[in-house]
């Protein structure tokens, strides 16, 4: 079968410590480079001598195009799918004449500020028949995978009860840098509560359902910080922090079964463990745990238990081979490069759609207009 021709937009020449635009780019662009299945046709930056830039500072060859204009790669039919990986600002107007022209797509999550925009944009891609992907990467990693088909083959029997304890470490510090104040404005659409929470509902979807009902309550425990630039200059003295950092979520799934999701935000947790997640069913019980870190990035330490009443608990081997790939990916992109191989392979339990992501849009939305603030 032929390589899928695929086209980057949103590709920074180099990389920094921190998440500057066109920085994450690079994750996809080194999960493509090691992977068989793609060719790389197109760089698509805001300028053509950005994109020629980005070309050539990582010696992507001179068969690679560049690209000023989404509406240039959307007519190429030499591109066959075309990875968006900017400000969710401009996901919008990028992703419609991209679904208008039947390109298929992968798209960063969150995927759009508002959920209006959202549904016309999975129903686009409905309408064209093509596949839109959601870059909700957790559900890629093998845990949740493993997690799923032991639900799923009746291990733990109909589930009753799941619990999901995180934590996460983006508090606000005295000082923010400016690049990411986004994530402290509640109305943002990429607010930690979107992008923390959000990517963790996918993974909890893509196992156990949909909710049919759901309550929150936030609370902003830290709710004013310095904003500076790159160089510590102050930007702001006193930033509103709408966002909350600590999030309860509860309610009933489409099964019938209970679940609760709770983040909380310290610089430490007291045991190192980062999240613990059991669900209980009828037959026994599956426990998840890791040690702090990023969610959907598959968390360092992850242990999965099973215990059948009535028996021991055992712990789970997850780890299927899955070759030479990962090696060659930083850890923080490996589930990047798991999402890619799961479509090119056909394995729809690999990766989330359009549609998956519009009900994580709605779960948020319904969460933040109904919360209850501490």
């Amino acid at each position: 079968m032929a390589p899928i021709r695929i086209c980057i937009i949103g590709l920074a020449a180099t990389s920094s410590a921190g998440y500057k635009t066109g920085e994450w780019g690079i994750q996809h662009l080194n999960s493509l480079k090691s992977s068989p299945h793609y060719q790389i046709v197109g760089i698509c930056n805001s300028s053509l001598a950005s994109a020629q830039k980005s070309i050539e500072s990582h010696k992507l060859g001179s068969d690679v195009k560049a690209y000023s204009s989404v509406d240039e790669v959307a007519s190429d039919p030499d591109v066959d799918m075309v990875s968006i990986v900017v400000a969710i600002g401009k996901h919008y107007q990028l992703m419609k004449p991209l679904l208008q022209h039947k390109k298929d797509i992968l798209v960063e999550f969150p995927i759009a500020p508002t959920v209006a925009e959202v549904e016309e944009l999975a129903a686009l891609a409905k309408s064209a028949g093509v596949k839109a992907l959601s870059g909700s990467q957790g559900r890629a990693h093998p845990v949740f995978r493993h997690m799923k088909d032991l639900i799923k083959s009746g291990a733990i029997g109909d589930v009753v009860v799941s619990t999901l304890n995180g934590h996460n470490a983006l508090m606000a510090a005295p000082m923010w840098p400016e690049s990411q104040s986004i994530l402290l404005n509640i109305d943002s659409g990429i607010s930690r509560l979107h992008l923390i929470v959000g990517h963790i509902l996918d993974t909890h979807l893509s196992i156990l359902g949909d909710f049919k009902d759901i309550q929150s309550t936030f609370k902003t425990q830290n709710n004013k910080t310095k904003i500076v630039d790159d160089k510590g200059n102050t930007v702001q003295e006193i930033y509103d922090i709408t966002a909350p950092d600590t999030m309860l979520f509860q309610g009933v799934l489409e099964s019938g079964a209970l679940a609760s999701v709770t983040m909380r935000t310290s610089t430490d947790t007291v045991d190192n463990t980062g999240f613990r997640w059991i669900i209980s069913g009828t037959k026994g019980e599956l426990a998840l745990t890791s040690e702090p870190g990023i969610f959907h990035w598959g968390p360092t330490g992850l242990k999965l238990k099973l215990r059948e009443f009535g028996g021991e608990a055992k712990e789970i081997d997850f780890n299927a081979g899955e070759g030479e790939l990962l090696k060659q990916v930083s850890y923080s992109g490996q589930n990047v490069a798991r999402v890619y191989e799961a479509f090119a392979k056909g394995e729809e339990d690999g990766y989330a759609t359009l549609d998956d992501a519009l009900k994580v849009h709605r779960a948020l939305e319904k969460a933040k207009v109904h919360a209850v603030w501490a």
